[in-house]
């Protein structure tokens, strides 16, 4: 029996959404193992059975190791297998663990892994290349999964069962596997010396469906299909990832046929561009409902925004239908609750959230004391008028300068004067996390296997250092503390019941907006279905290519 220990540590926030954004850059090399089969030519600029996907950024794949924040995480998925998969509103599925067991104190779990599993260059896959796995990143401190910094030991009980032990009841450990990154299965043979926990990493060698064929840096990377799959073998022999960095060029990629398939968060494209995408006879769209939101945060230093009336009629005042239709174009829908019923534990009931109406809103202003004593459209309260900055950034996400104009001119209605303020990306992130200068900021939450747990935890809780970044209750953070240790899926639904449904009483965010994930198809690409997470936004195995 190996047995491994490690210690306890302290993540900061910081390093947490460090390691969210991320991005993928690379260096050119091959990787060998390719099982393509080639066609004849046809529409598309591809051969039957292989298709081209336009990317925006390189995908690192001479860097893409397994147990290292580097790379495209759409290709991380690609190529290495977890213990188990996300499914379906965070539902957790078998994948290389065909079954689990948790102990009773939720302290405990226990792996039973798939027989019969091989990694695409041969080797077999047991209990030995978890723990191979598992050690390669666990010690390193860029990482912040509690999952780290919770784990007492990992061993081999034998060559087809893993127990993991940890200091203590934490659910979203089963979540935290389903990651893209760190936490999935490489071979002990991707390193040099093979096998040794500290080796160099060499070339990505997983489980997964697919297997790096060939690579140009900045160009493209190919994957094929791996011979040695466990699972549902792929329809399609190669996946060409073509990188187009500009969004328009994507679309005429797309248009003359140079590509086959664009969209999601790795290849966005161009709202604008849609109408024109849609008169396209080749081409088809798919809208897929995302996992994440846009909202204001509201700064609960604020005078103004203590109070429960200005907040709710923040909120009152704002038309989310106008932006879903007039802004994004149909793509995505309007915001209720803090996050969209596609993450697990939202309900109906839950997440009322607030609809439009400016009467009401003003009627709460008046309630709480505010006029307009000197006649200039502004409201105003012992001599303060109401006047908020909205602070924004437009490099990572350009639609929300239209998106907090419409906002700004709509609190003007109701008497709130808001003056925007548009950052550079590194100030914008200065000023949610440390600074707080705002007195409303627009921010997203994270995606799919991240919520709701770990962006509760992340600005709705504080820290042994610092209060709560979005807003400070003390109530809500113990209802977090509760759901975070529960051990009965019941209990734990009752405790998210509990917190959205104060969160949405007490008017502590604004939510504006669900944003649809969009892809673009060339029509000969054929069962194209959305998949769960940003990281596997398409069922890649599922993909056929016809006349």
């Amino acid at each position: 029996m190996r047995k491994s220990k490690f210690g306890i540590r302290i993540w900061t926030i910081g390093t947490l959404l460090a390691v969210l954004l991320t991005g993928c850059s690379g260096t050119g090399s091959g990787a060998d193992n390719a099982a393509a089969d080639s066609g004849a030519q046809s529409a598309g600029g591809s051969a039957a059975g292989e298709i081209v996907v336009a990317v925006s950024r390189d995908t690192a794949l001479d860097r893409l190791d397994a147990g290292a924040y580097d790379g495209s995480m759409d290709v991380h998925a690609m190529i290495y297998d977890g213990l188990v998969r996300y499914g379906e509103k965070g539902k957790i599925e078998p994948s290389l663990a065909e079954s689990w067991d948790i102990s009773e104190d939720g302290q405990t779990y226990t792996f039973h892994l798939r027989q019969g599993v091989q990694f695409s260059d041969g080797s077999d896959f047991d209990a030995e290349s978890v723990i191979f796995s598992f050690e390669r990143w666990i010690h390193d401190p860029s990482n912040s999964l509690t999952l780290a910094s919770a784990m007492q030991s990992i061993e081999a009980v034998d060559d087809h069962t893993v127990r993991m032990t940890f200091d203590r009841a934490y659910y979203p450990l089963l979540t935290e596997l389903t990651f893209a990154r760190p936490v999935r299965i490489i071979s002990p043979n991707a390193v040099e010396p093979a096998g040794d926990v500290k080796g160099k990493f060499v070339k990505p060698i997983g489980t997964g469906a697919w297997v790096a064929d060939s690579y140009k840096m900045d160009q493209e990377a190919v994957l094929v299909r791996n011979p040695n799959y466990w699972g549902e073998a792929p329809k399609l022999s190669k996946i060409t990832l073509k990188v187009i960095p500009d969004p328009q060029s994507r679309v005429l990629a797309l248009q003359s046929g140079g590509v086959d398939l664009a969209g999601g968060q790795s290849g966005r494209l161009p709202l604008e561009s849609l109408p024109v995408i849609e008169t396209d006879e080749s081409l088809e769209t798919m809208k897929s409902p995302g996992t994440s939101s846009h909202f204001l945060v509201f700064n609960y230093d604020n005078l103004h925004l203590q109070d429960l009336n200005v907040r709710k009629a923040v909120n009152l005042a704002i038309d989310k239908q106008s932006i879903v239709r007039d802004l994004m174009g149909g793509v995505g829908s309007e915001a209720r609750g803090l996050f969209p019923p596609t993450v697990p534990y939202v309900t109906d009931t839950n997440s009322r959230g607030y609809g439009f109406d400016p009467q009401e809103a003003k009627s709460l202003l008046a309630e709480s004391g505010y006029t307009d004593s000197d006649g200039d459209g502004i409201l105003d309260k012992d001599g303060a008028p109401l006047k908020l900055n909205l602070v924004l950034q437009q490099v990572d996400f350009p639609e929300w300068k239209p998106m907090m104009e419409l906002v700004q001119s709509e609190l003007s209605t109701i008497g709130i004067d808001t003056q925007l303020q548009v950052l550079e990306p590194n100030a914008y992130y200065d000023d949610l996390w440390t600074n707080r200068t705002y007195d409303m900021i627009v921010y997203r939450t994270y995606d799919d296997a991240y919520n709701p747990h770990s962006f509760l935890s992340s600005l709705f809780h504080r820290t042994q250092d610092a209060p709560a970044v979005a807003w400070s209750d003390e109530k809500l953070e113990s209802l977090i503390d509760t759901a975070l240790g529960s051990t009965d899926e019941s209990k734990r639904q009752e405790a998210y019941d509990h917190i959205f449904t104060r969160m949405d009483e007490q008017a502590m965010t604004a939510p504006l907006y669900y944003p649809d994930d969009l892809f673009v198809f060339n029509k000969r690409v054929r069962n194209v279905e959305a998949g769960y997470t940003t990281f596997e936004p398409i069922l890649w195995n599922r993909l056929e290519v016809g006349e």
